[in-house]
């Protein structure tokens, strides 16, 4: 690597984010708080390796949590110049191309990919009582067999572990036992896999044989592992069947953002790897260079009463005195920090009509001029807390998103087509004959992305990759629309940020959920606020409503009681319930002008 370019990928990094990208250690796990440059890292990290000859494109795998995370990464490197192409990608997808070569390399039958898996377990439990089953327990059910993959769990092992775990379960777990052991023969039977089937399936080919370890690793040289605290037992045992006795690892997380416990994530991975492989290096980004300092307070706040190291992450809640700490980075020209901005605040509103309509205001208040819809957004803990916001955002003529668009359900039209023709036809000359105005863009780049992995891709093999690639979330791969406010629930947004974010619905029964009975459960759900307040960069509303209605239902709340943390930092204070008062709407108003008048 000459000077000019080590010198540009390092400029404008604070000296932390430097240590990073140029560390040596091996393994090396970063610590990343929320708005600390973790991406950047990342990216910056993976082009000072392919730079200075220590790593190459062809032998590096990046291992990320969403396809828009490793298309991100792929443009960023791209942008740099670097040589060469990275494979970036899922844990889902990286199995999946293994597999795929082994089965090429052996000559073995390509298993098929479960498309519905719910279609799957009902034709499992093929029996009178099955067909009495809601879709919902159905789903429930699936959720249940899901987690115990993730987890390593046998059928024979599920009944003690989801007891064990306080799992809130459709049906009692013995039943759920039983449903997950007929399942797997099911997909026995009928020669097929699931996609949680691939993360095993490939830890299994490598760890099996010799000849296909050695491969493996020979063409997997150096990894890099994004979100690393949201990695799962399944997936941790296909990252060491790549690894095998060689350290030449980067993971880059935040313990404070584990927030899939309930999905069978193992949050502790990240805080035991020095453990698991001796020898790494732990460095630390603290600083969150996206948040105003007011933003950092609250968000500070929410953890203030839970121990963040320990307590946080493991049931015997023992701190250990090794702490993260959460701190902003002040305006200075090696920094990029932001300035002060408002302070946030919590309201309290008879109804969740009344509040859907405050925000409504609010939102009105923060589209400005260089503030378009598209920079604001509004989050709940689940979808049914978005639908008064979106009726009111409706009345009130503001444009937003929530769920798929238009544009999704016309990729899924075009999947529907794609699957009812021959399944052999070379994929290429099947997209340029859809006899539909327009494929939607984000289909067409993902059948482009697999022809260019496969040149001679079928369109059997692209929705078998697609499925085990994208899955269930086909849809939500389409942009976002040009200009709208985004409704999105508290797990679907880690990861965005926007200037101006709503947090609505922060009522005792939803933050936390009621069922997140104990200490680890509640502690995710501290941490799932956490990271909806780091989603803000300036501008932070909290809101709550008295009395909640659902159909001809309606109940009394009260606050979430992490709130109270909130109000403990100083920041803000909260009004009891009640309708934004003209006080309020005046000073919001005087925010928005220029600070000389």
């Amino acid at each position: 690597m000459d000077t000019d370019q080590g010198a540009a990928l390092l400029r404008g990094l604070t000296a932390p984010q430097r240590a990073a990208v140029s560390s040596d250690g091996a393994p090396l796990c970063v610590l990343a708080g929320a708005g600390s440059g973790k991406t950047t890292v990342l990216t910056r990290r993976v082009a000072r390796r392919l730079f200075d000859g220590s790593a190459t494109a062809e032998h590096s795998l990046v291992v990320t949590f969403t396809r828009k995370a490793s298309r991100e990464l792929r443009e960023r490197l791209w942008h740099l110049d670097v040589p060469g192409r990275v494979w970036a990608g899922t844990f889902h997808a990286a199995a999946y191309a293994q597999l795929r070569r082994h089965w090429s390399d052996t000559g073995s039958r390509a298993l098929a990919v479960v498309d519905d898996p719910r279609r799957m377990l009902r034709r499992a439990l093929s029996s009178d009582s099955s067909g009495a089953l809601s879709s919902e327990t159905v789903s429930g059910m699936l959720a249940e067999i899901q987690w115990a993959q993730a987890r390593l769990l046998s059928p024979a092992d599920y009944a003690r572990a989801a007891r064990a775990a306080g799992r809130r379960t459709p049906l009692p777990v013995d039943e759920i036992a039983e449903a997950y052991g007929r399942y797997e023969e099911a997909k026995r039977v009928h020669g097929v896999i699931d996609v949680n089937d691939l993360l095993s399936r490939g830890a299994e080919v490598i760890e099996r044989d010799t000849a296909v370890a050695a491969a493996s690793r020979w063409r997997i040289r150096h990894l890099f592992v994004d979100e690393f605290q949201d990695v799962n037992p399944a997936q941790w045992r296909l990252l060491n069947a790549w690894l095998g006795d060689r350290t030449d690892l980067f993971v880059v997380g935040d313990p404070r953002q584990a927030v899939y416990g309930w999905n069978g994530a193992d949050p502790t991975l990240i805080d035991r790897l020095p453990e698991l492989l001796p020898g790494t290096t732990v460095l630390r980004l603290d600083a969150n260079h996206r948040s105003t300092p007011q933003v950092i307070a609250a968000a500070s706040a929410v953890l203030h009463d839970a121990v963040l190291h320990d307590a946080v992450l493991h049931d015997d809640a023992r701190p250990t005195g090794e702490e993260l700490s959460l701190t902003g980075s002040r305006p200075a020209a090696s920094s990029g920090g932001r300035p002060d901005g408002p302070a946030p605040r919590v309201t309290g509103f008879d109804d969740d009509t009344d509040e859907a309509n405050a925000v409504a205001r609010w939102l009105r208040l923060m589209h400005r001029p260089g503030r378009p819809w598209s920079h604001l957004a509004v989050l709940a803990r689940t979808n049914a807390r978005l639908t008064p916001v979106a009726d009111a955002l409706g009345r009130a003529g503001i444009p937003y998103r929530l769920g798929p668009s238009r544009a999704g359900t016309e990729m899924r039209e075009v999947i529907g087509l794609l699957r009812a023709g021959p399944l052999g036809r070379p994929l290429r000359s099947a997209m340029a004959d859809l006899s539909i105005p327009g494929i939607p863009p984000v289909l067409a780049r993902l059948a482009d992305e697999h022809a260019v992995e496969d040149p001679g891709a079928t369109v059997g093999g692209f929705l078998t990759w697609l499925t085990a690639t994208v899955g269930d979330g086909a849809s939500s791969e389409v942009d976002p629309d040009a200009n709208s406010v985004e409704l999105s629930t508290f797990h679907r947004a880690k990861g965005l940020e926007w200037p101006a974010v709503a947090l609505v619905g922060l009522e005792d029964g939803l933050v936390p959920i009621s069922y997140a009975t104990t200490a680890v459960a509640r502690s995710e759900e501290r941490r799932l606020l956490y990271v909806a307040v780091t989603r803000a960069e300036e501008d932070l509303w909290c809101s709550w409503g008295a009395r909640r209605q659902a159909g001809d239902r309606s109940w009394s709340c009260k606050a979430s009681p992490f709130l109270a943390a909130i109000e403990a930092a100083g920041t803000i204070n909260r009004p009891g319930p009640g309708t934004e008062t003209f006080a309020d709407q005046i000073a919001s108003l005087r925010r928005l002008l220029p600070a000389a008048l």
